[in-house]
């Protein structure tokens, strides 16, 4: 059995099954939950390899939280923190990303670790609120106890030329700075994107003209012939996507057939942290990849297996969620089945796993 393969698999069935949770990227196959006053911004990422297998809690879309950890691995001079929570044996990890904790579900079962997904959860949350505590009161004593400066004003007042150069320099990037249209450009070798050139890389352009906003965007990742491949199909793609993917956007030039895809950090007063850029260009070429291996590549070839894709991709995601409304409908009244009845439906599924599993092994 692929250990992570499983893993992933059973993140996509808690996702369809439960409420409030949702497919947020499929690589690394991460589960990610609704924001809401009560609770934790939270997502489940799976990794690993055919023999192992980590679940990774993480706090995600919260800019607040990712300079708090970096506030607190500046004060340790450290790049990450990890160690073991002895009470939960849940593995505490502090990152550029963020916080996150990690489970190692190597050696549980999928039915074990279904029962206790709920209280897995539960532990989670509450080991992640404590390590949030404590880095805010440990910053909030260091700060008062240093000497007040400007270095808010300061990196407030920063041009955004200047935190991009800064972000280069400590990734180490290759850069062309095009000064005169304010933006930088640089690229990245892929293994499965191939551009419109037939080369395994993709840029990415980072555009500062606007003081309110910074634009992330690649510009001719696509180009597509509209006489061989219908405008309309590409469209319900892209729709799919940014449905897929919230926060980013896909232009399709009809003159042209340029495709392209962007994402915005709105500005406003705050400020800008290399954190921040590092993360939206790490997703961008995840997407890229996952994405033309998943349909791209099959929409550039051949336009009618695409279609056929894309449909049975609609159609899978419509069937998800019926059967999670199924799933809803029937709650309370099996509450009320006799001992006898739930045994017969346990056979029934039992049935079901044993005929599934039959060409597996």
């Amino acid at each position: 059995m692929n250990l992570l393969q499983a893993y992933s698999d059973l993140l996509s069935v808690i996702a369809a099954q439960n409420d409030g949770w949702s497919v947020k990227t499929k690589s690394p196959f991460t589960i990610s939950r609704e924001i809401d006053e009560s609770q934790l911004a939270l997502s489940i990422s799976a990794h690993g390899s055919e023999t192992k297998a980590h679940l990774y809690f993480n706090l995600y879309d919260d800019d607040a939280l990712t300079e708090l950890a970096a506030k607190v691995l500046k004060a340790q001079q450290k790049e990450t923190i990890q160690k073991k929570d002895d009470d939960s044996g849940l593995f505490i990890i502090i990152d550029s990303d963020g916080f996150a904790v990690a489970y190692d579900a190597t050696d549980v079962s999928i039915e074990d670790f279904t029962k206790q997904f709920d209280s897995l959860v539960e532990t989670a949350d509450s080991l992640l609120m404590k390590v949030v505590t404590s880095a805010q009161n440990a910053i909030k004593e260091s700060e008062e106890a240093a000497p007040q400066t400007n270095e808010a004003s300061q990196a407030h007042a920063q041009p955004l030329a200047k935190v991009l150069e800064q972000y280069f320099a400590e990734k180490e990037y290759k850069n062309s700075h095009q000064e005169e249209r304010e933006r930088y450009v640089f690229g990245f070798s892929t293994t499965k994107y191939i551009n419109p050139k037939g080369d395994q890389n993709v840029n990415v352009v980072i555009n500062y003209s606007d003081k309110e906003l910074l634009r992330l965007e690649t510009p001719w990742l696509y180009q597509f012939d509209l006489d061989k491949t219908e405008y309309s199909l590409i469209a319900t793609a892209i729709a799919w996507f940014q449905f897929e993917y919230k926060f980013l956007a896909m232009s399709l030039d009809p003159s042209d057939g340029e495709l392209k895809v962007s994402i915005d950090i709105p500005l406003g007063e705050g400020t800008l942290h290399t954190t921040q850029i590092h993360r939206i260009v790490t997703f961008i070429i995840q997407f890229t990849e996952a994405t033309y291996e998943e349909l791209f590549s099959l929409l550039l070839s051949d336009s009618q297996a695409a279609g056929k894709k894309l449909k049975g991709l609609l159609d899978g995601y419509k069937d998800k969620v019926d059967d999670r409304r199924w799933v809803e409908s029937v709650k309370d009244k099996m509450q009320s089945l006799t001992e006898d009845q739930k045994q017969a439906i346990e056979a029934i599924l039992e049935q079901q796993n044993s005929e599934s599993n039959r060409d597996g092994i």
